[in-house]
């Protein structure tokens, strides 16, 4: 009785350590980049600010980084605690003179993500503004791409 005791006492002991381990997942998980491009056409752009979402999918921002533009080189501004969600407004803004802004279409920042599962989120990006020399507001185009994966 006492061999069926021990028996049952460490089958309960190996049960309760595997309902305690974690569940295995089978989602992927993978990091994602997309750039945000705004074209100013002919003005120079000096300022902006834009709010990026995740529409669907499972994605959280992880990150944000400046655009390749000197004028827009460093990161913009954003709430740190508005990332590691599925949206995030970011600005960012250049006194320079006119000919050390950029004119056209130009990146101004990458979105870093973080995504799980199979399903390619779909983004939204809005122009809250745009501005020129002396923070006069230009009319301007947004546009995002995802950055293939290598």
């Amino acid at each position: 009785m006492n061999l069926v005791r021990q028996t049952f006492v460490l089958f309960v002991a190996l049960l309760g350590t595997l309902l305690a381990q974690p569940a295995v997942t089978d989602q992927t998980v993978r990091f994602q980049a997309v750039d945000i491009f705004i074209h100013s056409k002919e003005a120079p752009l000096a300022a902006y600010q834009l709010e990026f979402l995740v529409k669907t999918g499972d994605a959280k921002v992880v990150g944000v980084e400046g655009g390749e533009h000197p004028a827009f080189k460093d990161a913009p501004f954003y709430d740190p605690k508005g990332i590691q969600h599925e949206r995030v407004i970011i600005a960012a803004f250049n006194t320079s003179s006119e000919d050390k802004l950029p004119k056209g279409k130009t990146r101004v920042a990458t979105i870093h993500l973080h995504v799980t599962g199979e399903q390619n989120p779909d983004y939204a990006v809005k122009l809250e503004t745009a501005a020129t020399l002396g923070g006069r507001k230009i009319t301007a185009e947004i546009k995002y791409e995802e950055r293939k994966r290598e």
